[in-house]
């Protein structure tokens, strides 16, 4: 009977060093693995908030830009009459917008949303502060509605032609330098105003 107690014990020693080593291996492990997402995601937040900051700067530069148009073409239309607008643009003399001074094109920043793309794909965006995701989307999602509002401006230069009068281009160039100017300048407050995540 004595030795059947020892062998139980033995057993049971031997079976409570197999469950302690299990636990321990999963616990350390488990640390591992949340020091790693932590890693990740300072790190996936650390490169969405220098993309957001090289977002800013370019629409900085291009609401700079945008503004010094919009004084040169609000100068233009005052020495534009009424009838001057609804004229043939193609070959007139009253309006060229390449001949508008500082003209470069349309210009639309060239907005980045690799950062953010890659932290939703990976998944590390659910280890988020729900106000950041909330900032960020917010961020991305006016950086998208820009970017169309934009390419659409910029087709409808494109597509100036023969049959197109000079309030076409002219109204073109109003929307560019007034209502992108307002895309512009509301992603650049928003991202001003972002407020960083706090562990």
């Amino acid at each position: 009977m004595k030795h059947n107690t020892r062998r139980i014990l033995k057993y049971l020693v031997e079976l409570l060093i197999v469950v302690f080593g299990v636990f321990f291996g999963v616990y350390a492990s488990e640390i591992q693995s949340e020091k790693r997402i932590k890693r990740e995601k300072e790190k996936s937040i650390n490169f969405i908030v220098e993309e957001l900051r090289g977002n800013k700067e370019r629409l900085g530069n291009t609401i700079k830009y945008h503004k010094l148009i919009r004084i040169a073409i609000d100068s233009i239309a005052e020495n534009l009459d009424q009838e001057d607008f609804f004229k043939i643009y193609v070959g007139n003399k009253i309006f060229k917008h390449s001949e508008i001074e500082g003209w470069k094109g349309v210009q639309l920043a060239n907005l980045e949303s690799t950062a953010f793309e890659a932290a939703k794909i990976s998944g590390i965006v659910k280890e988020y502060d729900i106000g950041f995701i909330r900032d960020v989307s917010r961020i991305y999602s006016y950086q998208e509605e820009y970017l169309e509002f934009g390419n659409s401006i910029l087709k409808r230069m494109i597509n100036i032609n023969s049959s197109s009068k000079v309030i076409d281009a002219f109204s073109s160039i109003e929307l560019m330098t007034y209502d992108l100017v307002n895309y512009e300048e509301a992603i650049f407050e928003e991202i001003e105003k972002m407020e960083m995540p706090s562990d």
